[in-house]
């Protein structure tokens, strides 16, 4: 008897639909129990049901698979279905990481340094997930509750960009947000955005960054919450109250930082070096909420995966997981990133909804669109998501628009919200955008500034 048969006879004897939808047709090994995975999904296809194995075998032609086919109906066995299915992972799993390692030895780990090495490890684990399912067996109609725990209902997150917008919807810890706009059109500035006040909420943040590096990215997040002019601080020209704003969030970051700032009665250019070399000797406070940010202009979704794992067990509370951004992840070193590889990038999608499942933790990605919009909502690169917004800014007006193009499980509703550009904080009031703003115009007969009328 056969691990493969046994379980072939507990699924068709028991008509067990639970356990053959868990039943991969590559977890069998090649030859005749394949071809009978087969001919089982067409008949389920066209049936909507197992087959008997009376049924099956009138369906099978080749003299073998009969013969196989009665083998199996005489397989004596009282172990239960979904175990046998586990140990059938269990072997596949083990098989496939054991060639697996056995090609990147032959094949790899003399002519590759230790990063590489590193990284071809990773994506050896991703290839295995990605062939293996390893969730959890669905709740059944006894065990499901109506409503999420306190603990579950205070892992949801705000997005911080709109008041009115928060104080409807919020989002769960499993849910994958995705963020579409063209070229400049402000993608990672509404994702410094959300990694702000993810963290205002007590949480801690893991930011991607592919294109731009960690230092821009930062730069960006310490002007949002100090409030200070972000080309002035770019460009450390700074007023005396400023570089005492930027000082506090620095020192806030580390343990003891605010016995190290107390020790400067002013911040200024000029000591604001030697103040961070004695802060960083105190090292990160990781009892705090933080925003964790990893540049990668190589990214790739092993690479995501160990960082995630690595980072998410130190971080303080983690709220948010931002991807920035989706376009240009590879599944793999040996992948050119393609911009507009929509195939390719739908699968990406889909691990990056698993991520979101797996460690609990909302996730955030930005996606760049085509500039005419062509492909922009119509390929399926967002079947995985629970939230697609689309971005726009307007030249020459202060405020950011944000249409909604998928809400799973709520109303698709967009809001547009002030943008604040010395600063780069988006929102939180609610702002009307210029095409608005022209209809009320049109509408009142006036000439006014809709800023400067009276608030009637």
């Amino acid at each position: 008897m056969t691990l493969e048969s046994a379980l072939l006879k507990q699924i068709l004897s028991l008509g067990d639909f639970d356990t053959w939808n868990g039943l991969k047709q590559h977890y069998l090994p090649e030859g005749e129990y394949r071809k009978l995975w087969n001919i089982v999904d067409k008949h389920v296809s066209k049936y909507k049901n197992l087959p008997t194995f009376e049924e099956l075998k009138l369906e099978v032609r080749s003299a073998e698979l009969q013969e196989k086919i009665y083998a199996i109906e005489t397989v004596e066995t009282d172990v239960e279905a979904d175990l046998l299915l586990d140990y059938l992972k269990n072997q596949f799993t083990q098989s496939e990481i054991l060639g697996s390692i056995e090609s990147y030895i032959d094949n790899q780990i003399a002519i590759s340094d230790a990063r590489e090495n590193i990284d071809l490890l990773q994506e050896i684990v991703v290839s295995v997930e990605d062939k293996v399912d390893t969730q959890d067996a669905n709740e059944s109609m006894e065990t499901i509750e109506l409503f999420d725990d306190d603990e579950t209902y205070k892992k949801r997150i705000s997005l911080g960009l709109n008041q009115d917008f928060d104080l409807e919807y919020s989002f769960k810890s499993d849910e994958l947000i995705m963020l579409g706009a063209t070229s400049g059109g402000g993608k990672s500035l509404v994702c410094c955005n959300i990694a702000s006040t993810v963290r205002k909420q007590g949480r801690s943040a893991l930011y991607f960054t592919i294109e731009m590096n960690s230092k821009d990215i930062l730069q960006r997040i310490v002007a949002i919450e100090t409030e200070v002019n972000a080309n002035r601080l770019i460009h450390q020209n700074l007023e005396p109250h400023e570089w005492n704003k930027v000082g506090e969030w620095w020192a806030g970051r580390f343990v003891d930082g605010e016995e190290v700032l107390a020790k400067y009665d002013n911040l200024e250019k000029a000591n604001f070096k030697e103040f961070h070399k004695e802060l960083v000797r105190n090292r990160i406070d990781y009892s705090k909420p933080q925003i964790e940010i990893y540049y990668d202009p190589a990214l790739t979704t092993a690479k995501i995966a160990s960082v995630v794992r690595q980072n998410l067990q130190k971080l303080h509370n983690p709220g948010v997981i931002i991807i920035d951004y989706l376009n240009q992840v590879k599944r793999s070193n040996n992948q050119k990133a393609g911009q507009y590889d929509w195939t390719e990038q739908i699968e990406i999608s889909k691990y990056f909804k698993t991520l979101a499942q797996e460690y609990d933790t909302t996730t955030v990605t930005a996606i760049q669109t085509k500039a005419d919009g062509s492909a922009k909502f119509s390929t399926n690169v967002d079947n995985a998501v629970d939230a697609f917004y689309s971005i726009d800014h307007f030249d020459q007006s202060d405020c950011m628009k944000f249409s909604c193009k998928k809400r799973r499980n709520a109303k698709v509703a967009g809001f547009c919200s002030e943008m604040d550009w010395d600063t780069l904080k988006v929102g939180p009031h609610t702002a009307l955008d210029p095409d608005e703003k022209a209809e009320i115009k049109e509408t009142m007969g006036t000439n006014e500034k809709i800023e400067d009328m009276p608030p009637w």
